[in-house]
C-alpha cells in the first residue's frame, strides 16, 4: 500500500520554493538519463523510496545535498534523485528540448535503445526504455531499417525501433482512450508489488493507475490518497454504475483514510497491484472475491483528463 499523503497542495502546482543547497546559478531542471531513475525521501541509497521518474520525465530542481538533487515532478511530488541519474540543464536548455522533435515509448514491454539501426544486435545495446520514456530525435534523422535515431537525454546516441515509439506532439493531443489504459493494465499483469514503484518494470498500487493513465498522456496525481480526490464521485453501492477505467478506491472504513487504488474492469471486477498486479472481485462469493472495503470511486471526465493532460503542462511545451 502506498503512504497516505493529505491533500494540501494543487495537483500540477508550478510554485516556487526557496533552494538552500548548491545548486549551480542558472541549472533549474533535470531529465532523469536511466530508463527509471529512484525518487528518495531522503538524501541516500537506503532512504525510503516514494515514487520513480522514467527517462526524459522533466523535472525541476530545487537543491543539492552533495551528491543528491531535491526536485519536483510532473504532479507535484518532492524527493531526492541521486545526481549521477539525472541531466541538468538550463532554463534555455530545457526550453531548447521543449522545441525539439520527440517521441515518447508506447511499448508495453520493456524495450531498447540501439547503438546501431539493428534491434536484433544485443551487443549494441545503449539504454534499455520503458513505456512512458520521453527521447529527443536526432536532428534531420529518418528511419532507417525500421528505426528512429534519438538521443538519450545525457547525449547518447542510438536508434529504436520505430514501432516501439509514437511522436511525442501526437501523442499528447490525442484524447484518453480507458480501452487502451486497461489493456496497459493486463499487459502487466503478475508484475510484482514495490513500494514507490512507478513503472512497468514493477510499481505500487497507485503506481499502476498512474502508469496506464500516463500513457494515455494523463498525469495522476501520485498516491491513492491523492487520487481519491481527482474527477466525479460514482455511488458506489451500485456496481451497475460502475464504468471501466473508473478509479476504485479502498481503506479504513472507521477512519475514510484511503491506502490503496485499482482499475475498474466491468462485471464487478477490477485490476490492482497487491503483492503482483493481478484481478479481483468485488462480489461476495465470485472466484476471485477480496475482502477489501470500497470507500469511493472516482470517474475521470472528459473534463478531468484535459485539466490533467501533459498537452497543458508548461514543463513539456513551454516555462
Amino acid at each position: 500500500m502506498k503512504k497516505i499523503f493529505a491533500v494540501t497542495t494543487v495537483i500540477l502546482s508550478l510554485a516556487s520554493e526557496n533552494a538552500h543547497g548548491e545548486t549551480p546559478q542558472g541549472v533549474n531542471w533535470a531529465l532523469p538519463k536511466v530508463s527509471v531513475a529512484c525518487v528518495r525521501e531522503n538524501p541516500g541509497h537506503a532512504s525510503e523510496l516514494g515514487t520513480q521518474v522514467v527517462m526524459g520525465t522533466p523535472v525541476r530542481v530545487i537543491e543539492s545535498r552533495g551528491a543528491w538533487k531535491r526536485i519536483e515532478t510532473p504532479e507535484g511530488y518532492k524527493g531526492f534523485v541521486i545526481d549521477n541519474s539525472l541531466k541538468q540543464l538550463s532554463t534555455a536548455e530545457m526550453n531548447a528540448w521543449q522545441r525539439a522533435k520527440r517521441v515518447v515509448v508506447t511499448a508495453h514491454d520493456q524495450t531498447y535503445v540501439y547503438a546501431v539501426p539493428d534491434t536484433t544486435k544485443n551487443s549494441s545495446r545503449v539504454s534499455d526504455v520503458v513505456n512512458g520514456v520521453v527521447l529527443e530525435v536526432q536532428t534531420g534523422g529518418g528511419v532507417v531499417n525500421g528505426c528512429i535515431p534519438v538521443y538519450i537525454p545525457d547525449g547518447r546516441k542510438g536508434y529504436i525501433s520505430s514501432a516501439s515509439v509514437m511522436d511525442f506532439d501526437k501523442w499528447a493531443e490525442q484524447d484518453c482512450n480507458k480501452g487502451a489504459v486497461l489493456d496497459l493494465a493486463y499487459s502487466l499483469m503478475g508484475i510484482p508489488y514495490l513500494w514507490g514503484g512507478t513503472s512497468t518494470k514493477t510499481m505500487d498500487c497507485s503506481g499502476l493507475t498512474k502508469i496506464c493513465y500516463l500513457s494515455q498522456g494523463i498525469i495522476l496525481p501520485r498516491n491513492a490518497s491523492q487520487q481519491a480526490h481527482i474527477g466525479i464521485g460514482v455511488d458506489k453501492s451500485d456496481i451497475d454504475m460502475f464504468e471501466t477505467g473508473d478509479l476504485l478506491l479502498f481503506g479504513n472504513k472507521e477512519t475514510g483514510r484511503v491506502n490503496h487504488v485499482g482499475l475498474y474492469i466491468g462485471k464487478g471486477r477490477f485490476i490492482h497491484c497487491s503483492g503482483r498486479v493481478k484481478i479481483n472481485s468485488l462480489k461476495r462469493g465470485e472466484a476471485g472475491y477480496t475482502p477489501l472495503e470500497l470507500l469511493a470511486v472516482r470517474r475521470l471526465t472528459r473534463e478531468n483528463l484535459l485539466e490533467m493532460s501533459v498537452k497543458r503542462h508548461k514543463w513539456y511545451f513551454g516555462i
